[in-house]
């Protein structure tokens, strides 16, 4: 119970923690270098493989999934300056957000890349957990940021669902 005292009090000492602008930036940077290399891996396996793919009907257009994932990847930014301006007590919610980053990027590679969509089926399920285990991890320590990831919560499960959808109907 002292435990969660003193994380309460730290959160409440820091209720407006400074700006960092350059902060903002260099998670703005991260978001664009970790949207680019993911589309570079899904460009990679598009054509015959992809094409031939039986996909689920409620699968949405293909025009949708880059303003999507930009806007996702937008308000990830902006949560994660939110959180990391209040220090060491983000630590463990700025490595968890450092791993999703690493499985989101990993799914591009195993499902496009590799044509491995049962491997990226047990990616897209750990990616899962790691982001919900942001909107806790964020929400505790600035509750706006945490409902800025929901979002991506959301359009992971879809993302989720067509994954299932092609490993079993395919």
């Amino acid at each position: 119970m002292k435990k969660m005292e003193n994380h309460s009090n730290a959160i409440e000492e820091n209720q407006h923690p400074p700006a960092r602008r350059g902060l903002l930036a260099f998670f703005a940077l991260i978001s664009l270098i970790t949207l680019s290399l993911g589309g570079w891996l899904t460009a990679l396996g598009f054509g015959p493989w992809y094409d031939d793919l039986l996909k689920p009907p409620f699968q949405p257009p293909g025009w949708l999934f880059s303003p999507a994932w930009t806007i996702l990847f937008t308000l990830l930014a902006v949560a994660t300056w939110r959180i990391a301006r209040y220090g060491e007590i983000a630590r463990l919610a700025l490595r968890v957000y450092a791993f999703q980053l690493l499985f989101n990027v990993l799914w591009s590679l195993l499902f496009f890349t590799l044509h491995r969509p049962g491997w990226a089926l047990v990616d897209i399920a750990i990616l899962n957990v790691l982001v919900v285990a942001m909107v806790v991890l964020y929400g505790r320590i600035d509750r706006l940021a945490g409902w800025f990831i929901v979002p991506y919560v959301l359009w992971l499960g879809l993302a989720t669902s067509i994954n299932i959808w092609i490993v079993f109907n395919n």
